[in-house]
């Protein structure tokens, strides 16, 4: 069982930096647009309040960029992060601004269940792996 909710960034940097930053220094999980205006960020907390699950969700000009999902170990399969991708996806419908995001290419069929879709060919991150982008379309839920 858990809970989702609005939460700060500071919350979520040991998940993300444990899940997507593995063996860098925890500084590669802060991201510059962390506290800047607009951004919002959102966790999955199981019942003992630990963080399980993580997104934030950064506005850029008129539209919302994903960025930062991620999802414990343990709990991946358990409907946790397509719950907290479900809330960043009525977020950015609630703000009426488009969502998209620099998805892993590993990542690509769990956001198309959620009616996600790509653009574009992959490309690499540095340090990171292949990314492709992709947007949210409320239309194909």
């Amino acid at each position: 069982m858990f809970t989702i909710k609005e939460t700060t960034a500071d919350s979520l940097i040991t998940l993300r930096w444990q899940v997507l930053r593995p063996g860098r220094p925890e500084s590669a999980a802060h991201f510059a647009e962390d506290a800047a205006e607009g951004s919002t960020h959102f966790a999955a907390l199981d019942i003992n309040g630990a963080v399980i699950g993580c997104a934030s969700v950064i506005k850029k000009n008129n539209a919302l960029q994903l960025r930062g999902m991620a999802t414990a170990p343990e709990w991946q399969g358990k409907g946790v992060g397509s719950a907290v991708v479900a809330a960043t996806q009525a977020y950015a419908m609630r703000q009426g601004l488009p969502l998209w995001c620099n998805a892993r290419v590993s990542a690509v069929g769990f956001y198309q269940k959620s009616g996600w879709h790509t653009e574009g060919e992959p490309f690499d991150v540095a340090g990171v792996g292949p990314h492709v982008v992709m947007r949210f379309s409320s239309e194909s839920c």
